[in-house]
């Protein structure tokens, strides 16, 4: 299960917040318009997107983790030295992790719509990636 369901779940979650942030870099897909889309998922109520180029290197971080996993896994071919990759997979662990358990200070001055969310989707989704992340580096270091 570690070396199938884990990761390869990990790694399609990540892909697909991937893919949404590079969705959101130009556009406000699911919400109707910039407000209701930075109450929501932006976190403020100034209607301010986040800057394209920004939202797309999120995205390309997100892709670019759910790629090392596969490679960590042994599911796709690796490109370069076992321990960088290993390294690699323990800080995506730990972002992860910062994320979803600092997510929640987050919360303070942010909008209620986006406080309920990030208390109830984003920062558990974040800490139960982290954690998943773990488990494949972990795995991976004891081959």
């Amino acid at each position: 299960m570690v070396r199938t369901v884990v990761p390869v779940g990990l790694a399609v979650v990540l892909a697909a917040v991937g893919v949404l942030h590079f969705v959101w870099a130009f556009s406000t897909w699911p919400m109707k318009d910039t407000v209701t889309f930075t109450k929501t998922i932006g976190g403020s109520d100034d209607g301010v997107m986040p800057s394209a180029p920004s939202t797309i290197l999120v995205g390309l971080a997100l892709i670019g983790g759910a790629v090392l996993t596969l490679m960590v896994n042994e599911s796709v071919p690796a490109i370069g030295p076992d321990w960088l990759r290993l390294v690699g997979m323990y800080g995506l662990a730990a972002v992860l992790l910062a994320r979803g358990l600092g997510g929640y200070f987050m919360n303070s001055g942010a909008a209620v719509e986006f406080q309920r969310l990030n208390s109830l989707l984003y920062s558990p989704l974040c800490v139960a990636l982290g954690v998943l992340g773990g488990i494949v580096a972990v795995a991976a270091s004891r081959r």
